[in-house]
């Protein structure tokens, strides 16, 4: 307290100037016009960017929060676009296949673990039993596939990647009808390819690959990669594609759950077939 009193004596002739000033200050920009508004304008420009600032700065504090947000709400519209797709479908009497009655829900969720090095990888989500998830289940990034549910607990899951030795599904060239199976040799997590593609199939470097209907997990038409390179496999009248992966497993992060909301009944149906040859 004293070295507060000595400071204030010492300093008192340049602390009542300061004082005499602000006052004076005060007086002039209240009785003039012009003086008021170029404090307003500065003032207000002043706190304006302070506020700017501290808002910028919160926006990127919660950038987590925020992407989670978008992420809910773009599953919410895959589920909603798939029911429309449906209803159009029923209401126009366009359906041409059993197939297209697939319906299919859609569950955002994190990525909190995954491997790149392995030869069989997987990835760890923050999705379990209690949010409803089971095995079989599909999972795709925002640009593409990703894997499939294998054991789920009752808050986490792991999924097998592409690029795992044992994933396996039916995948094509978007401009052809031709399907072939999708699976991974072990070397480039980069890498996947599609083999078993009959040797009529159109195909080029550079197209698109996605999902084939008859995979009976992942929606038709998912993006898979595009093609770097094929050649036909001898002996055989079959083609296999050097597949570049659209989802980067090194840098994934958020994901989607697909449920297949009719798998059961389908399989049931071929189920019954096989037993009745």
């Amino acid at each position: 307290m004293n070295k507060v009193w000595s400071f204030l004596i010492k300093n008192a002739y340049l602390i009542l100037f300061i004082l005499i000033q602000g006052f004076c200050l005060s007086l002039t920009i209240r009785h003039n016009v012009y003086q008021n508004y170029v404090w307003f304008t500065s003032s207000t420009y002043a706190v304006g960017t302070i506020h700017d600032r501290i808002s910028a700065a919160y926006e990127y504090l919660s950038l987590k929060q925020q992407n989670q947000v978008l992420q809910t709400e773009n599953a919410v519209l895959r589920t909603a676009l798939e029911e429309f797709r449906n209803s159009f479908i029923y209401e126009s009497g366009r359906i041409e296949d059993t197939l297209l009655k697939q319906v299919y829900t859609y569950q955002e969720a994190r990525v909190i673990h995954s491997t790149i090095h392995l030869q069989n990888n997987y990835l760890v989500i923050d999705k379990g039993e209690i949010h409803g998830l089971k095995p079989g289940m599909a999972v795709i990034s925002p640009i593409g596939v990703a894997g499939i549910i294998k054991d789920v607990g009752s808050r986490y899951s792991t999924a097998l990647s592409v690029i795992h030795s044992k994933f396996s599904i039916s995948a094509r060239p978007a401009n052809a009808k031709n399907f072939g199976s999708l699976i991974w040799n072990g070397k480039n997590y980069r890498y996947a390819q599609l083999i078993d593609l009959p040797r009529q199939t159109r195909i080029r470097n550079g197209d698109t690959v996605v999902t084939d209907v008859r995979s009976l997990i992942f929606p038709e038409g998912i993006g898979v990669g595009i093609i770097k390179s094929y050649r036909t496999r001898e002996p055989g009248d079959f083609i296999e594609a050097q597949i570049e992966l659209f989802t980067d497993f090194s840098s994934i992060h958020q994901v989607y759950v697909i449920d297949f909301i009719e798998k059961k009944a389908i399989e049931d149906l071929k189920l019954l077939i096989n037993e009745g040859k």
